[in-house]
């Protein structure tokens, strides 16, 4: 299905943050919206039974074989779209248009709200971070509100080398799986993620206890950087420097 696309919430162990996020999702028509796959990482507990929103949105519960970041990435074969939204806490604005930006020109790129860049430091190994106040290059986009291609996670979900190192690296810190998906994605495609905003900004509902609140977070995920590149064998980030803003003239 390639007018309508599918979101994928993961949660564990947090029923707050879950029902706000639904209730945003469902509270309110988003025409293009199919179905929401709620990624359950809570092993010890039978999920509820799935239902369907006034809207004519069903809602699913998939149980995760095991407690991991990488679930939501891995290929559903009960997914009815191509287009999936990976989210993870942040409550994104004008979705709508987000995805209608996917599909004229992101379709096989990772696109979404956050931005990020990398560097090199003095030793020359990788830095992940923040983009610079006023810099236009960016090469990573969060994969925690992003639109992400099935065809993509299904070879991020293959067997194969790279991919199954890529994927046990994330298991194995607990962290950077967005980063990886993006390291993939442009692996394959030789280009680059794709910055969309819309008139209203997203709201990221910070839960206490998030893994960017633990200890070692960005050292985590400036290694996971020079991890992927060996794994790979060279680095395969693409600089890109366009963004696409709702209200803001774009030409061909």
């Amino acid at each position: 299905m390639d007018d309508k696309f599918t979101i994928a919430i993961p949660t564990y162990k947090r029923p707050d943050v879950l029902n706000k996020t639904l209730a945003t999702f469902l509270g309110r028509k988003i025409p293009s919206l199919h179905e929401i796959v709620i990624v359950w990482n809570e092993l010890d507990k039978t999920p509820p039974e799935g239902f369907v929103s006034q809207h004519g949105v069903k809602v699913r519960h998939r149980m995760s074989e095991r407690n991991s970041l990488n679930m939501p990435l891995v290929a559903d074969p009960l997914y009815e779209t191509q287009a999936i939204l990976q989210h993870d806490d942040n409550e994104p604005g004008d979705l709508e248009f987000v995805f209608q930006a996917w599909r004229q020109m992101g379709r096989y790129r990772v696109t979404g709200a956050l931005p990020r860049c990398y560097s090199r430091n003095e030793q020359g190994l990788l830095q992940y971070g923040q983009c610079r106040e006023g810099s236009d290059w960016y090469a990573l986009v969060l994969a925690n509100l992003a639109f992400v291609h099935i065809s993509l996670m299904d070879y991020y979900s293959l067997d194969q080398r790279i991919p199954t190192l890529i994927r046990e690296h994330a298991d194995e810190v607990f962290n950077c799986e967005d980063l990886a998906i993006n390291y993939v994605v442009s692996m394959l495609t030789c280009t680059g993620p794709l910055h969309v905003m819309g008139k209203e900004h997203y709201k990221n509902q910070d839960p206490k206890g998030g893994i960017s609140t633990t200890g070692g977070h960005m050292s985590k995920r400036h290694n996971c950087l020079n991890v992927f590149e060996k794994i790979v064998g060279f680095l395969h980030l693409v600089q890109q420097m366009g963004s696409i803003q709702r209200g803001v003239p774009h030409f061909n």
